[in-house]
């Protein structure tokens, strides 16, 4: 496994860092298994209904809360945040690349706290966001794209939403991959080539000495994840706290 500092430091000097193929084909395969019978509970696809969502993914599938007990991946956040770790939102996305429109979300970041007319002066970031690719970013899926920035530059748009922003770099990512991003990191992403599915989900993580709000928190509490909880002593730690 790559040096948890090499991961965390990448985080704090480009916005973001790269964990390939965390999740093997086996585990690939369950998971677009689950989102399948997920999406058909919401009426399956459509040219209305090009996307499905699924927030909080741990209510709407609480059989993927094994699948946030990675620990290596818990490793590297916990690095990033000089924290122990709290899951503070789960959620999901399904596209259908043969009717979403060209731009899957326009130019976005997830930064929600105020910002000190002096600028950030972060000695780590307050929140990450975790996105897990299990089809990967290849073209044929669709790319990533990114705006790498330091810990504590500025937050301010480079552009409008839908433009091609100076700096832009392309995220390519094989199958099973993490992507972490500090929330201030600038991020949108395109339709693919082919007419595949797209599966995106994962989760924004928090340092249990922060309790700082945020607008995109959720929580979820019943019984089968629970039950999964205590059978796996890192989600426990995730959804509960160190004891």
């Amino acid at each position: 496994m790559p040096d948890t500092k090499l991961k965390a430091s990448q985080v704090s000097e480009q916005g973001y860092c790269v964990i390939e193929s965390v999740y093997d084909d086996g585990e690939c395969k369950q998971i677009r298994m689950i989102f399948e019978e997920l999406c058909r509970k919401k009426d399956g696809f459509s040219p209305e209904q090009p996307t499905i969502s699924f927030h909080p993914l741990l209510e709407w599938g609480p059989e993927m809360a094994p699948f946030y007990a990675k620990s290596f991946l818990v490793d590297v956040i916990a690095e990033i945040l000089d924290d122990d770790v709290r899951l503070a939102h789960s959620g999901a996305a399904i596209f259908n690349n043969a009717w979403v429109s060209p731009w899957l979300t326009h130019w976005h970041n997830h930064y929600a706290w105020p910002i000190p007319k002096t600028g950030l002066q972060r000695k780590n970031p307050e929140r990450i966001l975790c996105n897990i690719y299990i089809d990967g970013t290849a073209p044929k899926v669709g790319p990533l794209i990114v705006l790498p920035r330091h810990l504590n530059e500025s937050v301010s748009p480079q552009g409008a939403p839908a433009d091609t922003w100076q700096d832009q770099v392309v995220v390519t990512v094989p199958p099973g991959s993490a992507v972490l991003f500090d929330t201030a990191l600038w991020h949108c992403s395109q339709a693919g080539e082919s007419k595949r599915l797209r599966h995106l989900w994962g989760g924004h993580y928090q340092g249990w000495h922060n309790s700082t709000l945020h607008p995109e928190d959720n929580t979820v509490d019943n019984q089968i994840v629970r039950a999964y909880s205590d059978r796996l002593p890192i989600l426990k730690r995730l959804l509960n706290g160190p004891s």
